[in-house]
C-alpha cells in the first residue's frame, strides 16, 4: 500500500479531513516558520509533503517516512531513525505517535537525533474531544488508520523524562466564531478542541570543569631514616 493509499490519506482528502487539515495548517505553520538551524526533519507523512516541509527557516529539509514515495527524503523506521546523533535542530511529528506500535521508542529515538537546545514540535489528537470520542463508536477507530491516541498529559510526561522542556502548547480545530452564547464559550474550552500541538526544547547539560588542586611531593632530607621504636638487639 502506497502512502497516497492509507487510510488516514484518504480521510485527509475528504471534506471534513481537508477541513481538519487546513485548520491544522494554519496553526502550526507560524510556530514552524520559527525554526532555524541546520537541519529540519519531518517524521513521518501526513498529508501533502508541501504541507510542512518548505515552511521552517532551516538551511535543509528532509522528510522521512517507513515507505517510499512522493516528497519522502528517506526510508527509515520512526523507532529507529537512520540518522546520526545530535544531527538535526528541529524536528516534527505530525500525529507520528498516533501511527505507531512504539511512541515511546519514537520520542526516544527523537531526543537522540536531536541536537542540544534543538526543538521538537509535536501533533496529536484529543482523546476527550468530541472527535477523541467519536473514535470510540467508529468501526474501525476515527481518524481511521491510527492505532492510538496520545494525550497531552501522557506526552508531557514522556518528553520530562527524556530531557524535554515544554515551551509552548497549543490547541485547535474547529474554529469557534465569536459570540456571548454558552454554546460559543464551551466551544472556547481546550477540551472542545480536537488537537494540540506541544513544541518543546532539548535540554542543555552545563559542564563545569573541575580543577584540580596539585599537592607539592613531601621534602624528604638525603640520608635521614626514620627510626624505629623497636631494638632488633
Amino acid at each position: 500500500m502506497s502512502p497516497e493509499d492509507t487510510p488516514i490519506a484518504r480521510w485527509l482528502q475528504t471534506p471534513s479531513g481537508a477541513l481538519f487539515a487546513a485548520a491544522e495548517r494554519e496553526s502550526v505553520c507560524t510556530e514552524l516558520g520559527r525554526l532555524f538551524g541546520g537541519q529540519f526533519l519531518q517524521l513521518g507523512l501526513w498529508g501533502e509533503p508541501e504541507a510542512f516541509l518548505p515552511v521552517p527557516g532551516t538551511a535543509r529539509r528532509a522528510l522521512c517516512h517507513e515507505q517510499d514515495g512522493r516528497g519522502v527524503s528517506f526510508v527509515g523506521r520512526p523507532e529507529r531513525l537512520p540518522v546520526a546523533g545530535h544531527a538535526v535542530d528541529a524536528l516534527l511529528l505530525p500525529h507520528t505517535l498516533e501511527m505507531t506500535r512504539y511512541p515511546h521508542e519514537v520520542l526516544r529515538e527523537s531526543e537522540r537525533v536531536l541536537s542540544a537546545g534543538g526543538r521538537i514540535v509535536v501533533l496529536g489528537f484529543n482523546p476527550l474531544s468530541p472527535l477523541g470520542t467519536r473514535r470510540l463508536l467508529a468501526r474501525g477507530g476515527y481518524p481511521p488508520g491510527l492505532r492510538q491516541l496520545v494525550s497531552e498529559r501522557r506526552l508531557r510526561d514522556w518528553m520530562r523524562l527524556l530531557g524535554f522542556d515544554v515551551t509552548l502548547s497549543r490547541h485547535y480545530f474547529p474554529h469557534h466564531e465569536a459570540g456571548d452564547s454558552m454554546r460559543e464559550r464551551l466551544r472556547r474550552l481546550q477540551l472542545y478542541r480536537s488537537a494540540y500541538m506541544i513544541i518543546a526544547i532539548k535540554r542543555v547539560y552545563a559542564v563545569t570543569p573541575t580543577r584540580l588542586r596539585w599537592r607539592a611531593p613531601a621534602k624528604v632530607a638525603a640520608g635521614i631514616v626514620e627510626p624505629s621504636t623497636r631494638n632488633p638487639g
